[in-house]
C-alpha cells in the first residue's frame, strides 16, 4: 500500500478563486492503480466539496468507515488546520471539486445549519455540517471540468470559471431554502400565536411557543420581531391586557378575568393593569359603567 500527500497525487490541481487572496479551489480527477491512503491536509476555512465517483475509507483518529460518496456534497468548517487520511482501494475512482472561503468572506448561517455535526467522517477540528446529493446543475459543472481536456492558461480559467459558477448555483440554492424555510416558520409562528390569542389562561413561555411551532427558542425570537414588531413578553402582556379591557365591560369578577387572561393572582394582575393602564381594574370597569349611563 503507498501513501501520498494530496498534492502528490498527480491529478491534483490548485488555483486561487480570484475573491481574495485565500480563496481557492481544489480539484483531482483519479484512478487508483494500487490501494493508497491520502493524507490530506486542511487549512482553517470554509469548505464547499463536491464528489463525484468516490468510494473511500476514512481512517481518522483509528475509525475506519467504508462509504459511498458518489455525487455528494459535503459543507465542513474547519476551526483549525487539520490532517485527514483517506484510503482508495486499488482501481477506485476519487472525482472532488473543493472551493475554500476564508471563514469570514460569507456569513456562516447562510451556508450552515444552526446544528453542524461531525460525526460523518470524524476529523479532529473539522465540523462537518452536512452531506446531501449534488443538484443535477451543480453536477453538470462539476461534470464538465472532470471531463475537460484543456491545457495550461485555458485549463485554468476554464477550471475557475466553473467553480465561480458552482459556487453562485450553490449560494442561490441556499438563499432559496432559507427563504421557504424562513417563509415556513414564519407561517406555523402566526398560527402559534393565533392558538394563544384563544388560550390565554394557560402559562406561555418561548419555549412552549418554539415546540408547539416546531422551531426553536432562537428563531422564535428573531420570527417573533419579524412577525410583529416586539418580543414575546411584550406581545403577550399587551394581548393579555387587551383581553382584559374587553372582559372588564362584562359582568365577570376581576378575580376570574385575571384567571381567564393568564395571570396567576388578582393582585399581580391589577398592579401591571394600573402600571399600564393608568387605573385600576375596578376603575377602569367603574369608567366603562359611566360611559355607558351617561
Amino acid at each position: 500500500m503507498s501513501q501520498h500527500s494530496l498534492e502528490n497525487v498527480t491529478t491534483f490541481e490548485h488555483f486561487n478563486l480570484g475573491l481574495d487572496a485565500q480563496s481557492s479551489v481544489r480539484l483531482v480527477n483519479h484512478r487508483f492503480a494500487e490501494d493508497t491512503v491520502v493524507e490530506h491536509i486542511y487549512p482553517p476555512g470554509l469548505y464547499i466539496s463536491m464528489l463525484g465517483q468516490c468510494q473511500c475509507e476514512t481512517l481518522n483518529e483509528g475509525i475506519g468507515k467504508q462509504r459511498n460518496y458518489n455525487h455528494q456534497y459535503v459543507i465542513a468548517l474547519v476551526d483549525q488546520s487539520s490532517t485527514s487520511r483517506i484510503h482508495f482501494a486499488n482501481n477506485s475512482v476519487w472525482q472532488t471539486f473543493a472551493i475554500m472561503l476564508p471563514p469570514n468572506k460569507l456569513n456562516e448561517s447562510s451556508i450552515l445549519p444552526k446544528h453542524p455535526s461531525s460525526a460523518s467522517l470524524a476529523i479532529p477540528n473539522i465540523r462537518f455540517a452536512e452531506l446531501g446529493p449534488i443538484p443535477a446543475d451543480i453536477l453538470r459543472c462539476c461534470e464538465a471540468v472532470w471531463d475537460c481536456t484543456f491545457e495550461g492558461f485555458e485549463r485554468e480559467l476554464f477550471i475557475k470559471a466553473k467553480a465561480q459558477e458552482v459556487l453562485a448555483l450553490f449560494l442561490h440554492k441556499r438563499h432559496e431554502q432559507h427563504q421557504v424555510s424562513t417563509t415556513s416558520r414564519i407561517t406555523q409562528l402566526s398560527n402559534v400565536l393565533s392558538h394563544i390569542q384563544t388560550n390565554l389562561a394557560q402559562n406561555w413561555s418561548l419555549s412552549s411557543v418554539a415546540n408547539m411551532a416546531g422551531s426553536n427558542r432562537t428563531y422564535v425570537k428573531q420570527d417573533i420581531k419579524e412577525l410583529i414588531g416586539t418580543s414575546f413578553r411584550d406581545w403577550l402582556k399587551n394581548i393579555r391586557l387587551e383581553a382584559a379591557r374587553k372582559q372588564l365591560a362584562g359582568n365577570e369578577s376581576i378575580a376570574q378575568i385575571a384567571h381567564n387572561v393568564g395571570f396567576k393572582s388578582q393582585a399581580h394582575f391589577a398592579t401591571l393593569f394600573k402600571s399600564e393602564v393608568g387605573v385600576t381594574p375596578s376603575e377602569y370597569r367603574q369608567s366603562l359603567s359611566m360611559q355607558r349611563s351617561a
